[in-house]
Parts: structure tokens; C-alpha cells; sequence
């Protein structure tokens, strides 16, 4: 309870002190003290002695003295304390710029790194059509299917870029080229029909040259206006978000239809075959 009254009472009322006794550190006020001494002192001397002048001389002096030191001291205060929110606005100006400078080059870095992928995905495009229209023609087809630029920026871009939708549907259409490579090379092995594997194909690249279209569209919205993460404390930047939709991702292995009516013949639902009979003719 001692320790609640104490906080609520009034700062003026506390150890009876009067509320115009000044709080403060005590060289400021000894400071206030000897200026008011160095005012009143004169004045009281000029008023009451009448003696030698010595004394009202010395007391003069003292007060002129005081003055001018304490006119010093607070003037040189006043100056340090000006320096200093002079350094603390230029270190935060420094911290304000060097942030800038890092947002700066996040844009940056994503503008060339998605300038590079969207060369790339030009001439993945360009294969992935040619793979349409010409795969079920050949045995052997090998297209140009480059995905270096992915996995060289692909890391750098998952820790600045924010639209992580994009890395996403990007990482599942390079997943898509890996996978069209794989079904490109199996059906050039010797003991693969490629008339089973090409309607397998050809729906597979239907879905990819939907979605490389799609993609080549983002990456051109983020070349423009890179949706970067932005750092704290570096100045906002309004990106305009991309409405888009997403790429269509099915099934990695698409069966015939003679498939799955080998799949369906082959099996029989338990109980509708009956039990043979028993011994005593009986089923």
C-alpha cells in the first residue's frame, strides 16, 4: 500500500517538498543556483552595503563571471546536443539509404534473372509446339528442351521474388520438361511400341504448351513490375498484383483406351463368381 501511495501522490507532495522545487541533475542545479546568486547578490549589495566599494565590486565580478560561464556551458551543451541529432539523422539517413540500395537490387537481380527465364521459356515454347506437330512422325525425337537458366536462378529467385505462386507453377513446368524428356527417351528404346506412347505424349504436351504460355505471360508482368520481398525499414513500393490463372497440371501418365479395357476385363469384383460346389451336391 506504501509503495501504491507513494506512485499516486502528487510529485509536488512527496517528502513535502512544494511543487515548484526543480527535478533535475544536480550540476543543472547548481548551475541555477549560482545564477540566481550572480543576479541577486548585486543587487542586494548595491541595495544594502554602503561601505567600501570593494565588496559591491568583487560581488559584481563574481556575478559577471558567472554569468558568463554558465552562458558557456549551456551554449556548448545546446551544441552537443544539436550534434548529436545531427549523427543520429545522418546514421539513420545512411540506414535509410543503404536499405534503398538493397530493395534497389533485389528488383533488380529479378528483372535479369526473369529476362533470362523468359528467353528461355521462348525457346522451350518453340520445342514444345514442334514436339506437338511432329513427335508421333519419329521414333527418335529429341527437341531442344534447356532448363540451365531455371536451375541457376531458381534459388537466387525463391528468396527475393514474393509471388510464390509463380515459383510454383514455374517449378512444376520445368518438372513437366524433365518428365516430356523422360517419355521422349523411352519411347526411342528399341522394345517400346511408339504407337501406345504417342497419344501418351500428345496429351502430355497439350497441358505444357497451355501452361508455357501462361508462364511466359507472368514472367513478362514480372520483368515490368518484379514483385520482390520487401525489406524492413526500406521505403514501400506499390507493385500492382497479376491476375492470372493457373496452369492446369493432370495426370503424368495418361492410359489408352485399350488399357483400361485390358485393366477393366481383368478384374472381378469377390463374391459374384460363387463358391464351387460341395461334395454332397449342394452349393
Amino acid at each position: 500500500m506504501a509503495g501504491v501511495r507513494a506512485a499516486t501522490e502528487a510529485p509536488g507532495e512527496r517528502h513535502g517538498r512544494p511543487w515548484y522545487v526543480l527535478h533535475s541533475t544536480r550540476p543543472l542545479q547548481a548551475l541555477v543556483l549560482t545564477l540566481l546568486a550572480a543576479i541577486v547578490l548585486p543587487i542586494l549589495g548595491a541595495v544594502w552595503y554602503s561601505g567600501e566599494l570593494i565588496w559591491p565590486l568583487f560581488i559584481t565580478a563574481y556575478a559577471g563571471a558567472a554569468l558568463a560561464f554558465t552562458t558557456a556551458l549551456f551554449w556548448d551543451r545546446h551544441s552537443r546536443l544539436q550534434d548529436e541529432v545531427r549523427q543520429q539523422e545522418a546514421e539513420r539517413q545512411r540506414v535509410a539509404d543503404r536499405l534503398r540500395e538493397e530493395q534497389e537490387r533485389r528488383i533488380v537481380e529479378a528483372r535479369r534473372r526473369f529476362g533470362a527465364l523468359e528467353l528461355e521459356l521462348t525457346r522451350l515454347k518453340a520445342s514444345v509446339e514442334r514436339t506437338k506437330r511432329e513427335q508421333h512422325l519419329y521414333k527418335h525425337f529429341f527437341p531442344d528442351l534447356p532448363t540451365g537458366t531455371w536451375a541457376a536462378a531458381s534459388g537466387p529467385l525463391a528468396v527475393i521474388v514474393s509471388d510464390y505462386e509463380l515459383m510454383a507453377d514455374l517449378a512444376t513446368f520445368y518438372g513437366h520438361v524433365e518428365e516430356l524428356r523422360w517419355r521422349l527417351r523411352y519411347k526411342a528404346e528399341a522394345a517400346v511400341d511408339e504407337a501406345t506412347m504417342n497419344p501418351i505424349i500428345d496429351r502430355f504436351v497439350d497441358q505444357m504448351v497451355e501452361g508455357v504460355d501462361v508462364l511466359l505471360e507472368q514472367v513478362a508482368e514480372q520483368i515490368a513490375s518484379p514483385q520482390v520481398e520487401q525489406i524492413v525499414g526500406a521505403p514501400t513500393q506499390r507493385v500492382r498484383r497479376v491476375a492470372r490463372t493457373r496452369q492446369f497440371t493432370g495426370a503424368i501418365r495418361a492410359q489408352t483406351p485399350e488399357e483400361i479395357e485390358r485393366a477393366l476385363a481383368g478384374r472381378s469384383l469377390p463374391g459374384l463368381e460363387g463358391t464351387p460346389p460341395a461334395p454332397d451336391g449342394s452349393a
